[in-house]
C-alpha cells in the first residue's frame, strides 16, 4: 500500500479497505490450499494405513501358509521316521538270522574239523598198519606216499 502525502483521509481509508480486501482474498486462497494440503496429506495417511494393513494381512497369511507347510513337512517327516524305524527293525531281525546261520555254519565248520582230525588220525594209523604189514611180509619199512 503506498500513502500519498495530501491524500485525505476517506482515500485513505478506502485504500486500506481495498487492501484489506485483497490480503482476505489472499488469505482465503492460501486457506484453500492449505486445506487441499491437509485432505491430501489425510488421503495419503489413510493410503499409508491402508497398505500397511494390507502388507500386515499378508504377512500373516503367509506366515500362517509357511507354518501350516512346515507341520506337513514334520508330520510327513515322522511318518517316515516311522518307516525307517521299521526297516530298522526289519534289519535287525535279518541280522539275527544271518547270526543264527553264521552259529550253524560254525558249528557244521567245527564238525567238519572234528571230521578232518578223525580222517588225519585214521590216516595215521593206516600209515602204521601199512608199515606193519611191510615189516611182517620181510620188507623194509616204508611208509606210504
Amino acid at each position: 500500500m503506498t500513502t500519498m502525502v495530501g491524500e485525505d483521509f476517506e482515500d485513505r481509508i478506502t485504500g486500506l479497505e481495498i487492501d484489506v480486501q485483497s490480503i482476505k482474498i489472499l488469505i482465503g486462497g492460501v486457506d484453500n490450499k492449505v486445506e487441499r494440503v491437509r485432505l491430501d496429506v489425510q488421503h495419503a495417511q489413510g493410503a499409508n494405513v491402508r497398505m500397511i494393513q494390507a502388507l500386515r494381512d499378508d504377512m500373516t497369511e503367509f506366515r500362517d501358509s509357511v507354518e501350516a507347510r512346515l507341520a506337513e513337512v514334520n508330520l510327513r517327516f515322522n511318518a517316515m521316521d516311522r518307516r525307517f524305524d521299521a526297516v530298522d527293525d526289519r534289519l535287525d531281525a535279518v541280522d539275527d538270522r544271518f547270526n543264527k546261520v553264521d552259529d550253524r555254519f560254525d558249528k557244521v565248520e567245527d564238525r567238519f574239523d572234528a571230521v578232518n582230525r578223525r580222517f588225519d588220525e585214521v590216516d595215521a594209523r593206516f600209515d602204521e598198519v601199512i608199515a606193519l604189514i611191510k615189516e611182517m611180509a620181510g620188507g623194509p619199512a616204508q611208509s606210504a606216499s
